[in-house]
């Protein structure tokens, strides 16, 4: 794949993310933090695909989830924000299993940064999809 299929290919990888992180922020709002949690959850993962497809033509579809993490890593390579991406989709993985499969509601207090560390991804994404 070109780098210019690549691009074209992740900027269809991005409208998800984008909604993801849009419903994120929709239901922090409203004070639904667990559905706001699971949202980001989503956004961050769906960010990296778009992230990593924009630079290397495609994206693994593991579903162990830590591999994420090192696949976003190496993809990004030297750029600015590699390690902060790498942090903020660790910290949303790792909340994954509690948010998604735990017995008790996520509260806001821990909603709201997962949706932040979303918004991160969505902004790297974004910036290296539509970069000239």
């Amino acid at each position: 794949m070109t780098n210019m299929e690549s691009r074209n290919h992740s900027k269809s990888f991005l409208q998800k993310p984008q909604e993801y992180l849009d419903s994120a922020q929709d239901n922090l709002d409203l004070e639904r933090a667990t559905p706001a949690a699971g949202d980001a959850i989503h956004a961050g993962i769906s960010a990296k695909d778009a992230i990593v497809t924009a630079l290397t033509g495609q994206t693994s579809k593991a579903k162990d989830h830590a591999k994420a993490a090192k696949e976003l890593r190496q993809a990004l390579g030297a750029h600015r924000d590699a390690a902060a991406a790498e942090k903020a989709l660790r910290e949303l993985i790792s909340m994954k299993g509690e948010v998604e499969y735990g017995a008790t509601l996520i509260s806001l207090a821990k909603a709201k940064p997962l949706v932040r560390r979303a918004m991160v991804l969505v902004e790297i994404a974004n910036e290296l999809v539509w970069r000239p």
